[in-house]
């Protein structure tokens, strides 16, 4: 992962985490979205919910349509994408 922070309004850290559980759709979509858009190519931006709509239906269709990659594995509610910009 880059070392670069993704600059959001969700809570995060330093190592491209963004962390929205806990917030209402449709800000997790739009925390996501900011911090992708906000990123240089080749990063991996790692997504954290608990909203299953936002884990397995908004981000991936919004990773579908910019051409990333990325995964989705869920454990005890909270569902963690690993999103990579190309």
């Amino acid at each position: 992962m880059d070392a670069t922070s993704v600059t959001t309004e969700a809570s995060r850290s330093r190592n491209g985490v963004v962390d929205t559980r806990g917030l209402l759709c449709p800000y997790p979509f739009i925390q996501a979205k900011l911090a992708l858009e906000s990123s240089p190519p080749g990063t991996t931006v790692e997504i954290l919910t608990d909203s299953e709509a936002t884990a397995t239906s908004s981000i991936p269709i919004l990773a579908e349509r910019n051409g990333y990659t990325f995964t989705v594995t869920e454990r005890g509610g909270v569902w963690r994408l690993l999103v990579t910009k190309p």
